[in-house]
């Protein structure tokens, strides 16, 4: 994955860990071709551009475990939804 100077500290740290709690494996999806690194370099730019990284903490401290859904602030709903129904798709086949 590309790093540049424009990411902030903990923005990929932030992404992993809503990815985790949405059951979106980010490294599986990278090896198994669903995701390429620069997607990934992209949902770690789109997270840095957040102006809610605070509510996001929080809400990851609040929500142990396996969640539905990200909250609504979430700018990576839609990519992590995506990764998560492939891997769902490809573990019931």
């Amino acid at each position: 994955m590309m790093m540049n100077d424009t990411l902030k500290p903990g923005q990929a740290t932030l992404m992993h860990g809503m990815a985790e709690r949405l059951g979106a494996d980010i490294a599986a999806a990278v090896n198994s071709g669903d995701l390429s690194g620069s997607e990934v370099s992209q949902m770690v730019a789109q997270c840095g551009q957040c102006t809610q990284h605070d509510a996001c903490i929080l809400w990851m401290l609040e929500h142990h475990g396996p969640q539905d859904a990200a909250p609504d602030y979430c700018l990576n709903t839609q990519e992590l939804s995506y990764v998560r129904a492939t891997q769902s798709r490809a573990t019931s086949d």
